[in-house]
């Protein structure tokens, strides 16, 4: 079972606020997006006959539950990528790795949302310089 990114939460964040800690977001990209695809439940949305994204039906994986994908959620690109076919996720997925932010455009409720979330790495306690 992969190790799904945590929300740091060390002080109360804002809505919208989150950030992912690198070790772990690490570790889920070795584990492989094939693992990740079992934590959230999508269906293709469209817009007329032309599609939009990804919709989010259910998070399955307990803890994201509290992270920026809501169902219903529509996700239109990830990085500023669109994800419409298979290639284009796996694009993404490798052009994960060197990224310090994890930008994601969605639309909900009919209005466009867009995350910044900040990969960090954490210090042990004492160890702030």
């Amino acid at each position: 079972e992969p190790i799904a990114p945590t929300i740091i939460e060390d002080e109360p964040e804002a809505e919208g606020d989150h950030r992912i800690d690198r070790a772990e977001y690490e570790q889920v990209l070795k584990d492989g997006l094939q693992k990740v695809m079992r934590w959230y439940y999508v269906k293709p949305a469209y817009k007329g006959s032309a599609f939009i994204g990804f919709q989010v039906e259910d998070i399955l994986k307990e803890e994201l539950k509290k992270g920026p994908l809501k169902p219903g959620d529509v996700i239109v690109t990830i990085n500023d990528l669109p994800v419409e076919r298979p290639e284009h996720a796996m694009a993404i997925w490798r052009g994960l790795w060197s990224k310090k932010v994890l930008t994601l455009v969605l639309m909900r409720k009919g209005q466009k949302i867009v995350y910044e979330i900040p990969i960090v790495s954490q210090q042990p306690p004492g160890d702030e310089q």
